[in-house]
């Protein structure tokens, strides 16, 4: 890999890095790291919150939202796909690009499916997202991006057996978990107790969904490196490798939390910034994401976090170098 390189990071909130000052996220932290090894690097950064991965032929034609905190409100476009073409500039293609960070697919499955113990076509969801779209967007990036390395990055527990089970209740009630047509009071006794019964049950769907997304990109992986044998090597699954130490409301948590009050656990600015943002840009979010949106930064990796997820990316990218 020449000194002086060109990278671009692209996906969702995790690559975002949702409730995170810029010296925190994640391509930040590789990219300093990259310059302190001699390397001149100059970054593309394109992620933002709630992007999806879409379809490589149905543009969303949608704008990115603009103003402060814009990136921080979860909205799905524009897709990871068009991402890429924004990256890409107009052409077809760009040689002088040597390492591409993505990840993508949780907001195409949408994390109240996952939680949903009602819903029965997770797997094909995930299926959908991980295997499907994801070995699409590969084969995209591969194609304008011929002469990078691709690391891709994986998903993690967001409730283990280490959290709290009042951590579980809360994150359910600020995503908009409720019961139409019970009253209030008995609405929040009823989520109290539907959550402190089906607690393993939610545990065991987070853990699945981590095992089977992950599953899906490695099968998405091997299939495209067995149809592009060009690209073998160049293309890396990263997988974070959180513990159930490191879930919400664990003992050594590396993700954002909800306070008793409902609040947030990212910065002051941060959140109020974002709480902002989501007023501003009302129009693009669903009722239910209206909801949330404020507090968005819920779940994904704190500081310590997104030094994990650098610090498996460089590990990985040292192996491939």
């Amino acid at each position: 890999m020449d000194a002086s390189f060109k990278m671009i990071a692209v996906g969702d909130s995790i690559m975002w890095g949702q409730g995170l000052f810029e010296h925190q996220k994640i391509h930040t932290l590789v990219m300093a790291e990259l310059v302190r090894q001699g390397f001149d690097v100059e970054c593309i950064f394109l992620a933002h919150s709630g992007a999806v991965i879409g379809e490589p032929d149905t543009p969303s034609n949608l704008p990115p939202l603009d103003g402060p905190f814009a990136n921080e409100v979860p909205v799905g476009e524009p897709t990871i796909f068009e991402q890429i073409e924004t990256a890409l500039g107009g052409k077809e293609r760009d040689e002088s690009v040597r390492l591409v960070l993505l990840n993508g697919g949780i907001n195409d499955v949408d994390t109240t499916r996952v939680i949903n113990l009602a819903n029965l076509n997770l797997d094909k969801e995930i299926e959908d997202a991980f295997y499907r779209k994801m070995k699409l967007l590969l084969e995209k990036v591969c194609h304008c991006f011929p002469n990078a390395i691709i690391m891709v990055a994986g998903f993690y527990k967001f409730f283990s057996e280490k959290s709290e089970e009042n951590m579980i209740q809360n994150y359910l009630k600020m995503i908009g978990f409720n019961l139409p047509l019970v009253p209030k009071m008995i609405e929040e006794r009823v989520v109290n107790l539907f959550s402190s019964v089906f607690t393993d049950s939610f545990i065991e769907r987070a853990a699945h969904f981590r095992d089977y997304s992950h599953q899906c990109i490695r099968e998405a992986i091997v299939d495209l490196t067995g149809a592009m044998p060009e690209v073998i090597g160049g293309i890396v699954f990263v997988d974070p490798l959180f513990e159930d130490e490191n879930a919400i409301g664990a003992s050594e948590a590396l993700v954002f939390g909800i306070n008793p009050d409902f609040s947030p656990q990212d910065p002051p600015e941060i959140a109020e910034g974002r709480r902002k943002a989501c007023e501003r840009h009302a129009d693009r979010l669903s009722p239910l994401r209206e909801f949330a949106a404020p507090r968005a930064s819920v779940a994904h990796p704190n500081p310590q976090g997104a030094q994990q997820y650098a610090k498996v990316i460089l590990t990985s990218l040292t192996q491939v170098m």
